[in-house]
């Protein structure tokens, strides 16, 4: 029974997109999950393609199978199964033995940490037993997986509830096996990108009419409203209860004597109107923890949310006018990471300009709240601001740091990592005098037993042989971590002297100011004032926000807040000439397990906004970096990276480019977004799998579908009701990633999967946003995560499809056309493909010409060319189609004559591998289209579908697995075509 929980909870988040811990076994497909009876074909499919001695569910089944639970009751019974294997025995589809799996992953351990086997239990504690960090987490079950290569995937949602050796084991051993998991090669090569990508961020005004969808929570769930000193709070407690809300305020003193409702449905955490500090983001972050199960019940009766209101200026920071309270900046992080980790609760991040009225300031901060829209919202007198990242190339620079020789710059974290380069690129180009601040002890001689020793394995058994007293592992992994550290300390004073400048390290606590006041003050009557300060220090302890500890948050805040207020006073009034703050882009995107990380840099942002104000003959940059080629990114990381598509910055081009940065003047854009692989010298990227999904944070156009704006959705119409086509979907995705990538050639996409098709009635507006990400750069092309989505009964967001866009500068190089296939003559006329029963399309798709064959092989046909979109609409988004709908659509007919041939079944498109388009426009003629099935059976069909011009043979574009649900049931509901109470 635990098998088939497992499987079917994978099956139905992938076919859904729904995250699994959002599924219950009480919920009803239909009700609560609006699986309609098309995708629940999809899925039970799925189901026993991946556990095929599981009975079928026939479709007099279906009727009295409502909810998940019913579904596995009814699949484990004992009389449904040919014999009692199932139940006594689960089938051993790729299934790896508990034993061997244990037994590989103390293997690989071992050979990570140098721990002799034998040292390991399956109850030690991968951070507190055996000191293995979160990177060398990844390094270790990646080997895993290239070992055991039917063991799922660890993600990051399972960190926090793995916290053993054990525990890893039984996680695998319990549900592996299921579906083949893409592991790149451990042993390639993946290189750094060379080219710097740069973004800055910018205010945007969001239209007061922008048609957005509102949630509707359950009526009568208590929000909590943290107190801020102002009427603000009473304010917005009764623009909530005009919502049929019961707000309460709190505050944060109270929080370890709170008792939290059953029925809490939202927090607002309102920074105070007289200045956040340290101790207010700590409370919000374990009051955030507190709430997260009651909210989370809350989403399963109606929605809950999260929201924080940060008091800067309206433009979180970004504004003309003076930044009020850069520390409540941190809030924002809280958002976005809450936003990635909780997918069904609704979060937002607002900020405040001081001095706004309090009724007008309170009506849009809650209108927003139950709006659908971006995360981040600024409310100021001039409206409503959202923020966007905009690619601007380094213009304007002099060719010359503005220190000289000898000057004194300030780097912590500089004699270690991504920042030792940039100290050693540094003193390269200017000769200056680096006081390298760290934690690690100044290094001292090594003895004789480690000389010549470099792999951690040897070092450790080393370590363990020369001590006097037994060691525990997480004891030796503390002697290692200390010696690698010392040397490379050593190794980065050595090319800093060799570059031709004057490095001193000195180990102080950077949140010990006055041990910090001391050793600057030191260096100050020795060299002079500060002219530069470099923080680069920084540290990750990465876990879930409702796993991690307050330690664990406080030490990495206060390493990068604390650390920067020590460097900044440490400086007092010295005429600092550019100031580098090293932020990460998990303040600017959020990051699963690493709210604190999120929370300290977006803080580190903000400050840096409020310094370029106060010093403005500095040049003071947020660089919100990207993950580098070294440091904490391990080739065991950058395999991950690689899989997510996204390229590591080379060390050596990332610190060119800040030399490049900080020759600019000052007053010039501080927070900065710099990721790899924008430049000439470009590297492929492997393409992500399809288990990765990457996060859509910005909306392109919204859409609000009826039948009179769009007559046709007429003829598009199955069992009484408009459907929008899935060759539409896929022209709207396309302009969505196109609107926010302008410039660029759409090429085609990868893994479209269709997750809830958009059903429109008459008299009926479906209202429809096309939301995008951040475009992937590999190979010369732009990869866009592009999702459809609309609103169920309740105001939610519903995703309908997802694709990745791929764009370019030019289109692909085309590719010959395969082989058309012998196939014999099809069995039905021309004129008989519409006006038969198996087709349900209306006028507008009329766009099959002639069957030329067909045979359980394939089938071939000739189709024409859609005609303009004003034709079809009648305010088009673009004159001209990116794709062809008609002839897209026509494929996709096609494999619905071949299914009624094959299988006297009907059949509907659920997902498409890739596709890719050879010219910009198709032919005038129409094309030819060939299909060749590649699998089949009665539920499901996979193909690759060829359009070929029919006059010269050229290749004009190729769907390649494209994959279509089977079902008898269909056949009934095309033949009710006609729209139900249209005449």
């Amino acid at each position: 029974r635990e098998l088939v929980t497992a499987t079917l909870l994978a099956v139905i988040a992938d076919k859904t997109g729904y995250p699994v811990e959002m599924l219950e076994l009480d919920m009803a497909l239909d009700t609560d999950l609006g699986i309609d009876s098309i995708k629940r074909v999809e899925i039970l499919s799925a189901l026993q393609e991946k556990l095929p001695e599981l009975p079928a569910v026939r479709p007099e089944d279906l009727g009295v199978l409502q909810t998940l639970g019913q579904i596995i009751e009814h699949l484990c019974k004992t009389e449904n199964q040919p014999t009692s294997k199932l139940v006594t025995e689960p089938p051993q589809v790729g299934m790896v033995d508990r034993q061997q799996v244990a037994t590989v992953l103390l293997d690989v351990i071992a050979d990570k940490t140098g721990y002799p086997v034998e040292m390991l239990e399956l109850d030690m504690a991968l951070d507190t037993d055996l000191g293995i960090d979160s990177i060398k987490r990844v390094e270790i079950l990646s080997a895993l997986q290239q070992q055991l290569p039917g063991t799922p995937a660890i993600k990051p949602e399972h960190l926090g509830t793995l916290q053993t050796v054990g525990q890893i084991v039984d996680f695998l051993a319990s549900i592996s096996g299921t579906e083949e998991q893409k592991i790149p090669d451990s042993d390639s090569e993946i290189s750094a990108a060379k080219g710097i990508r740069r973004e800055v961020l910018r205010p945007v005004i969001l239209p007061q009419k922008r048609g957005a969808k509102e949630f509707r929570f359950a009526a009568g769930a208590e929000v909590w409203i943290t107190t801020d000193g102002s009427a603000l709070a009473d304010s917005i407690c009764d623009r909530l209860t005009a919502r049929q809300l019961v707000p309460r305020k709190i505050s944060l003193n109270d929080i370890d004597s709170i008792a939290i409702p059953d029925n809490l449905a939202g927090l607002i955490v309102l920074a105070p109107l007289a200045g956040s500090d340290d101790l207010f983001l700590r409370n919000s972050f374990r009051l955030l923890q507190l709430v997260e199960p009651a909210l989370h019940r809350s989403t399963r009766l109606g929605g809950a949310f999260f929201a924080t209101v940060s008091r800067m200026d309206g433009y979180f920071g970004l504004g003309s006018g003076t930044i009020n309270d850069p520390l409540s900046g941190g809030l924002a992080g809280l958002s976005k990471t809450a936003a990635l980790e909780w997918p069904a609760i609704h979060c937002k991040a607002f900020d405040l300009a001081m001095g706004m009225e309090i009724l007008p300031t309170a009506t849009s901060l809650v209108d927003e709240i139950f709006s659908v829209g971006t995360i981040e919202v600024g409310i100021s007198t001039q409206g409503l601001h959202s923020l966007e990242l905009v690619a601007e190339p380094l213009e304007n620079t002099t060719g010359t740091v503005p220190i000289v020789a000898g000057d004194l710059v300030v780097i912590s974290g500089g004699a270690r990592g991504v920042t030792a380069a940039v100290a050693v690129a540094i003193s390269a180009a200017t000769q200056a005098t680096l006081l390298l601040l760290g934690r690690t002890e100044v290094p001292i001689s090594e003895p004789s037993w480690l000389s010549g020793l470099e792999e951690e394995g040897a070092i450790k058994k080393a370590l363990i042989a020369q001590s006097e007293v037994p060691l525990k592992p997480r004891d030796v992994a503390n002697q290692y971590q200390q010696l690698m550290a010392a040397r490379e300390i050593s190794s980065t004073l050595e090319r800093i002297l060799n570059a031709g400048g004057t490095a001193i390290y000195r180990s102080v606590d950077l949140r010990d100011q006055s041990a910090l006041n001391s050793v600057v003050a030191e260096l100050r009557g020795k060299y002079g004032a500060v002219k530069g300060i470099i923080h680069g220090a920084g540290v990750l302890a990465d876990k879930l926000i409702k796993e991690k500890t307050l330690e664990q948050f406080e030490q990495v805040y206060s390493t990068k807040v604390d650390g920067l207020r020590a460097l900044i006073a440490a400086a007092g009034d010295d005429d600092i000439k550019f100031m580098a703050l090293f932020s990460s882009s998990t303040g600017r995107f959020g990051r699963i397990g690493q709210v604190d990380y999120a929370v300290a840099n977006e803080v580190l942002n903000k400050i840096a906004d409020q310094q370029a104000e106060i010093r403005p003959d500095c040049r003071v940059l947020a660089l919100n970096w990207g993950p580098w080629d070294g440091g904490m990114v391990t080739p065991a990381l950058k395999q991950v990276f690689a899989q997510e598509g996204i390229e590591v910055i080379d060390l050596q081009a990332g610190a060119d480019y800040l030399l490049d940065e900080l020759t600019t003047a000052p007053g010039g854009a501080v927070e900065l977004v710099i990721s790899g692989g924008d430049g000439e010298d470009e590297v492929a990227v492997s393409e992500p799998s399809e288990t990765y999904q990457n996060i859509c944070v910005s909306k392109a156009f919204d859409l609000d579908l009826d039948i009179d704006q769009f007559p046709f959705l007429q003829s598009h119409v199955i069992d009484g009701k408009a459907v929008l086509p899935l060759a539409v979907i896929i022209e709207w995705l396309a302009h969505g990633a196109i609107h926010n990538n302008p410039g660029l050639k759409f090429q085609g996409f990868n893994d479209l999967r269709v997750l809830k098709g958009v059903i429109v009635e008459p008299q009926q507006t479906v209202t429809l946003q096309v939301m995008t990400g951040k475009a992937i750069k590999g190979d010369g092309v732009h990869v866009v995560p592009v999702e459809l989505s609309g609103f169920d009964k309740q105001g939610r967001v519903v995703a309908h499809a997802r694709a990745r866009i791929v764009l370019a500068s030019r289109l692909p190089e085309r590719k010959p056309a395969l082989a058309a296939l012998e196939l014999p003559e099809y069995p039905h006329s021309s004129d008989e493909i519409y006006r038969s029963d198996r087709l349900f399309h209306g006028t507008d798709f009329h766009g099959i010409r002639e069957v030329t064959g067909a045979s359980n092989a394939g089938i071939s046909a000739l189709v024409n060319r859609s005609p303009l979109p004003g034709k079809w609409i009648k305010q088009p988004l673009r004159n001209s189609w990116l794709a062809d709908p008609l002839i897209l659509d026509s494929s996709f007919q096609m494999l619905i004559l071949w299914s009624f041939e094959q299988y006297q079944a009907g059949s509907l498109p659920v997902f498409t591998g890739r596709y890719r388009q050879y010219q910009a426009q198709f032919p005038k003629t129409g094309v030819e289209i060939r299909v060749q099935l590649t699998k089949q059976n009665n539920n499901r069909a996979v193909a690759n579908i060829d359009f070929v011009d029919p006059i010269d043979g050229q290749l004009v574009a190729r769907i390649e697995n494209y994959e279509c649900v089977i079902d008898a049931s269909l056949n009934a509901t095309f033949q009710r075509n006609k729209l139900i109470g249209v005449a």
